[in-house]
């Protein structure tokens, strides 16, 4: 692929081609693959057995032939890229301590390969992706690791090098806070770690400088019109262009942060906006619902009624006159209601020094660089009353599966991966291949309980909490939202409990918070998936009384974000519980299953308790179906709208 070169839309398969390509991603994750990868690792373990009779000067000697034969054959082939991959183990051996496992061999070689390896939670997905990057970094093509935080990328970048630099590759991590400048600097390297959204982002704004006349093509030919020797420092950060990418968490990139498209925006003031949005503040404070508009929570829409309409158009004089328009006047009211109904302090956004701050649906983190569009974001601060910003207005966007399937070559690894694989193989022909782990699972799942209301369950949670303290076993409870975390602080104070709370705002303390919370009796509370990627290591007291126990107190919206959460106990064969704890009133079972059903299941749990407890799992499972059914329409979505543009404005 030539550097930053405009790819055509890569539409997808319709009809027979559809059928014929499912049936191929289906072929791609057969069991006889997974049996082969795992022949071909054992192979490269007992390699590198005998590797270890080597010393350090014959070791780089064949670190020179092995980077030599994968820069001719980047695939590599037969016995030369087993014997090349088990040099790397062995490398990390001697330089890291760390002896690569068959199965963390296994996984190299199926990234290597361009699949998707789901590796359980503390597998060593970290040195699994370094050896499987050795590889694409001796090929000479950039090789870029994808991360879902800043700090991951600069926290594996730094453990890793000493195991690059003895393969003579050099490596760095992009931090999306750094100066362009800097990153430049930072792409020029064999391995970089950096975020999907600070890569996405410097994709963008080159291509915003190519179509400026700022590619290098035309630096040269600006140098050489104006009689200059030397071309100055280019304007271009990836200088060496995309070829490569393994993502780390790919489910949380690839599918959960797809929903959205990142878009380069500029603010822009407009002429009267601020006044228009504390207009539409006002009008919002005085209309009933129910009586002026209605909500359905369903499909989030408001229905403005015409007392609504003609309240409005008795005080439009107020406004100015660019926003007095009808259908202006309709948007900034629904904008207005919309912070108001379904945008919460404490789930959707917090306030930060007088400013709103995005919450990540997903993994509950701050995402300062993230604003609402179409003027919502404004809304919201007219609500909080805080100062109001100018809005953004577009310069580019480009959805994550646009952008992945630029690549050459992509792959990665995550823990949980199969429930999403159909949607992985059929938008980025990424095939799943599941990754045995070294030791047996000792995993305990208890039945779960469903409560009628939310104060119930937060009760029947302390109660759980309580009894497990007493002989000193450590809990994780994972919740949704800050605000989730915040009532059951409350309700744990009131048994006089102390525990740690890992949310938004301790997000400065989030690897050394989660870290812990293998210590015999620790109790920690977490959103989602805060603490990702940071191992928790038992002490030999929690060890020998169970080991940690994970409840999950709020369905989240897909299975695989349960199972990430329940998977962060039970590493390398520790003993571990799950426990899931529900209750009715959830955002999930009201958006998601109907108000009959929801009648029905209460009259089920009311006459035939037992009975309802085994209907539970397939309620929850409903519900999450509907949602990522849902979602994967809205990920669809996005991307016909990347190709929709694509085609629409050939001279972009």
């Amino acid at each position: 692929m030539k550097r930053f070169e405009l790819l055509e839309p890569c539409n997808l398969p319709l009809g027979v081609d559809a059928w014929f390509h499912r049936l191929q991603g289906r072929w791609h994750r057969r069991p006889a693959l997974g049996n082969a990868l795992l022949k071909e690792s054992r192979i490269c373990t007992r390699i590198c057995t005998g590797l270890s009779e080597l010393d350090h000067g014959a070791l780089e000697t064949h670190v020179i032939q092995s980077k030599s034969i994968l820069h001719r054959n980047p695939a590599g082939g037969g016995t030369h890229l087993l014997q090349a991959l088990a040099l790397i183990g062995e490398l990390a051996f001697r330089i890291l301590g760390l002896r690569p496992y068959t199965v963390q061999f296994m996984g190299a070689l199926a990234i290597h390969q361009g699949r998707l390896a789901e590796m359980a939670t503390g597998e060593g997905k970290t040195l699994t992706i370094a050896l499987a990057a050795v590889l694409a970094g001796w090929s000479g093509r950039p090789c870029h690791i994808i991360s879902v935080n800043d700090y991951l990328t600069t926290r594996d970048a730094k453990a890793m090098q000493p195991l690059y630099a003895a393969c003579q590759l050099s490596v760095s991590s992009a931090e999306g806070e750094s100066a362009p400048q800097e990153r430049q600097v930072s792409y020029v390297s064999d391995i970089v770690y950096v975020t999907a959204k600070t890569l996405l982002a410097d994709y963008l704004r080159d291509q915003l400088t190519i179509l400026d006349g700022g590619g290098e093509n035309q630096e040269q030919l600006n140098c050489w019109l104006n009689g200059e020797e030397q071309m100055g420092p280019s304007r271009i950060v990836l200088t060496r262009g995309l070829h490569t990418a393994i993502i780390d968490e790919a489910d949380s990139i690839l599918i959960d942060e797809a929903v959205t498209p990142l878009i380069l925006s500029a603010h822009q003031p407009f002429a009267g906006f601020h006044e228009a949005v504390s207009w539409a503040g006002e009008v919002a404070n005085r209309l009933t619902d129910g009586v002026d508009y209605t909500v359905d929570q369903r499909t989030r829409q408001i229905h403005l009624s015409d007392s609504a309409n003609f309240f409005m158009a008795a005080i439009a004089w107020k406004l100015p006159p660019a926003w007095c328009n009808e259908i202006r006047r309709q948007e900034l009211l629904r904008q207005a209601l919309t912070a108001r109904i379904f945008m919460q302090e404490g789930k959707q956004y917090i306030l930060r020094e007088d400013k709103v701050v995005l919450l990540d649906e997903f993994t509950g983190r701050m995402t300062p660089e993230r604003s609402l569009s179409s003027g919502l974001h404004q809304a919201i601060e007219a609500f909080q009353n805080v100062p109001l910003t100018n809005p953004n207005v577009s310069m580019g966007q480009m959805s994550f599966q646009t952008f992945f399937r630029r690549f050459s070559r992509l792959s990665g690894s995550t823990g949980t991966a199969m429930e999403a694989a159909a949607e992985l193989w059929r938008i980025y022909g990424l095939s799943v291949i599941r990754i045995p782990t070294h030791r047996p699972r000792r995993i305990k799942t208890i039945k779960p309980k469903i409560t009628a209301t939310e104060m119930e369950k937060w009760s029947v949670i302390a109660e759980e909490v309580l009894r497990l303290h007493l002989i000193g076993r450590p809990v994780l409870i994972g919740v949704r939202t800050i605000i989730a975390s915040e009532t059951l602080s409350s309700v744990l104070e009131a048994k006089g409990l102390t525990f740690d709370v890992l949310n938004a705002k301790q997000h400065a303390m989030e690897a050394t918070i989660i870290a812990g919370a293998g210590q015999s009796g620790r109790i920690t509370i977490a959103t989602n998936m805060a603490g990702r990627g940071t191992d928790i290591v038992l002490d030999k007291t929690s060890l020998s009384i169970g080991g940690l126990h994970v409840i999950i107190a709020e369905c989240n919206n897909s299975k695989r974000i349960d199972r990430q959460l329940a998977g962060r106990c039970g590493r390398q064969g520790d003993p571990g519980s799950v426990f899931m704890v529900v209750s009715l009133q959830e955002t999930l079972f009201r958006q998601n299953i109907s108000v009959s059903s929801l009648r029905r299941y209460r009259l089920i749990q009311k006459v035939f308790p037992i009975a309802a407890r085994f209907l539970i799992p397939g309620l929850v499972l409903k519900a999450q179906k509907i949602f990522e059914k849902g979602a994967s329409a809205r990920r669809q979505m996005i991307m016909q709208s990347d190709d929709w543009l694509d085609s629409v404005l050939p001279f972009a």
